[in-house]
């Protein structure tokens, strides 16, 4: 594959008046933003038609200097990937002049930014890290909170795809990208850290984030040993690590990695998952088919007998009766329906149907219950650990004519038998044992 930066070639440039006013636009929906030179600071960027240098301030107060390229044909109707550029210790960004160049521009139209930390800065330092290097000696600023900030302000005001957001830098800006995804990992699509490093035992933090880590054997600044003991901590964390490492090349490697088109491809070919790359209709074949859950619930297809007492307050003796029940499948063993036999219930006619499912999108018990004591329906949801089910319940009190919620909790003794108990709320908030309900399995099931 040719090389896309040559030695003695120069960044062309062109004019984008069209797309600058659609960023000014976005711009001024994101207060924190100053269009303003500072000549005092080093320029990450040699592309000044393209980049256009701003200040961003954060929410402490603290500024930060940037430069940013947006799409050469930018359209709202479309999002775009993101990639941030950390410079090392000279102040260049080159990843983001190579981004610059007009054919990459068409091949891969992105939002570029590029901050620039300042002389006496860092971007990241990891928290414990033996024998660093003096490049990130301690008591520099470190940047990184400014430049998350920065890209989260950008997203909400921008076309920007969150699902493809990059992260690459060279040296003091290889610890960045380590240091950018160490901080949010869910925020990044990928990272390709040149001739970095972090702390090894924060690796799996960080671990499914794609990476791509380059450096030099004979790198007499970073030792080449900071890329390898990332790589064995990530691949010991089960990620999926790519490495390069440049046979006696020392530390300036930038050529032989930002210079290739394979990389940029690997690069954008990388996107989080998200809500819109899930496709519906095998959702929806997941949610219409039945699992574990509903072939433990069909256990209980048959006849029962439950003995159920009942305490209209915590004082009252118990009001005892029993019910006979049966459940049956329905809808393809999808739901069980349960059905309660007219009988007397103290005194009064009763009978009931319910049935219970269980939701596997929302990972829950169902439920639903009428009988002959009102004309509403009663709604539960129940979730499940070892042995028992807690249920919560929605019905109308008749009283207040809104709805109330009623805790229950089910006991799985086994498939033939359980205990359902309800309880009810006082109005000092202390419970009471309302109804017991204990189950079993009529003999002979007849």
């Amino acid at each position: 594959m040719n090389s896309l930066l040559k030695s003695g070639d120069s960044v062309s440039v062109r004019t984008y008046s069209s797309s600058l006013i659609v960023l000014m636009i976005w711009a001024a929906g994101f207060g924190s933003f100053i269009c303003a030179p500072l000549s005092a600071q080093v320029s990450p960027t040699n592309s000044p038609l393209y980049y256009k240098e701003s200040i961003f301030t954060d929410s402490k107060g603290n500024a930060l200097v940037y430069h940013m390229m947006i799409p050469e044909e930018l359209r709202i109707d479309r999002k775009y990937p993101l990639v941030l550029v950390l410079h090392g210790r000279g102040g260049k960004a080159v990843a983001a002049d190579i981004l610059a160049q007009p054919e990459m521009r068409k091949k891969f139209p992105c939002f570029v930014i590029a901050p620039s930390s300042g002389k006496k800065a860092i971007w990241a330092r990891p928290k414990i890290m033996k024998n660093a290097e003096r490049i990130l000696q301690i008591g520099l600023q470190e940047r990184m909170p400014e430049v998350l900030e920065l890209i989260e302000g950008l997203i909400k005001n921008s076309p920007i795809d969150r699902s493809r957001i990059y992260v690459t830098g060279t040296s003091l800006g290889g610890f960045g990208s380590f240091g950018a995804i160490a901080s949010k990992p869910e925020l990044f699509a990928a990272a390709v850290p040149l001739c970095g490093g972090w702390e090894p035992s924060g690796a799996a933090n960080f671990s499914k984030v794609p990476l791509w880590i380059f450096h030099g054997e004979s790198d007499p600044i970073v030792p080449v040993e900071r890329s390898r003991e990332m790589v064995r901590a990530l691949k010991a964390a089960g990620s999926p690590v790519k490495y390069t490492e440049f046979a006696k090349t020392g530390h300036n490697i930038l050529r032989k990695t930002y210079g290739k088109e394979d990389l940029w491809e690997w690069i954008f070919d990388q996107r989080k998952a998200s809500a819109t790359d899930v496709d519906p209709m095998q959702k929806w074949m997941e949610f219409m088919t039945p699992g574990p859950e509903h072939q433990a619930l069909m256990k209980r297809v048959g006849k029962w007998n439950i003995d159920i007492q009942t305490w209209m307050n915590p004082d009252s003796p118990p009001q005892k009766n029993v019910l006979k029940c049966e459940y049956k499948p329905v809808l393809g063993n999808r739901y069980l329906s349960q059905q309660i036999m007219p009988m007397d219930f103290n005194g009064m006619p009763f009978e009931a149907h319910g049935f219970i499912g269980f939701d596997t999108i929302k990972n829950i018990y169902v439920s639903s219950w009428i009988d002959t004591f009102g004309t509403g329906i009663a709604t539960g949801t129940g979730t499940r650990t070892e042995k028992v089910i807690n249920w919560t319940w929605i019905q109308t009190d008749p009283a207040t004519g809104t709805s109330s919620a009623t805790r229950a909790v089910e006991e799985l003794i086994s498939d033939d038998e359980f205990k359902f108990t309800i309880y009810m709320t006082l109005p000092d908030g202390s419970e009471f044992i309302n109804m017991t309900q204990h189950a079993r399995r009529s003999p002979g099931n007849d």
